[in-house]
């Protein structure tokens, strides 16, 4: 069993995995779209536009905030908090709220400890989690046997 295939199994059994993180089997491929990893995103300068790609972790859309949704994004190297408008929202429904996982480019947005992505696009990368247990992390081939089962990410999501 290719590793991509245990964290497909342990994300579809338990809702995580203690070995590698789904992205993981992803990153040359985000990468080659111009998407940076969480991490490197957070050290950025604030201002600065920039895409990063993640599971959807949590969705808020609280009645105080005025129609703003707040969303957290994991990759297999931190969280990114992004904020979504309105228009924006309303625009991107169905990707928002169906998506397992998005890619959001914006600008990011930094006062003193707090990290914000301000979306300006946001894309449902979720097809890609298809093929995570086709690939292994030991080499950079990845077979391409559909039949295997495809992850599912479980996100909570609270209005």
């Amino acid at each position: 069993m290719r590793d991509g295939a245990e964290v497909v199994r342990d994300y579809n059994r338990l809702g995580l995995s203690l070995r590698d993180h789904p992205l993981t089997f992803l990153r040359e491929d985000l990468q080659a779209r111009g998407i940076m990893s969480c991490r490197k995103a957070l050290s950025a300068k604030d201002g600065k536009r920039l895409a990063v790609a993640g599971l959807v972790l949590v969705r808020q859309r609280p009645g105080s905030a005025e129609g703003v949704v707040f969303m957290t994004l994991e990759d297999e190297t931190a969280n990114m908090n992004v904020i979504i408008w309105p228009d924006l929202f309303d625009a991107n429904r169905r990707v928002v709220l169906g998506g397992q996982m998005l890619a959001v480019k914006g600008m990011l947005q930094k006062e003193g400890d707090v990290v914000h992505l301000v979306a300006k696009e946001i894309t449902d990368l979720s097809i890609l989690l298809a093929d995570v247990g086709n690939r292994s992390s030991t080499d950079n081939t990845h077979n391409n046997d559909s039949d295997g089962e495809r992850l599912v990410v479980r996100s909570r999501n609270f209005h």
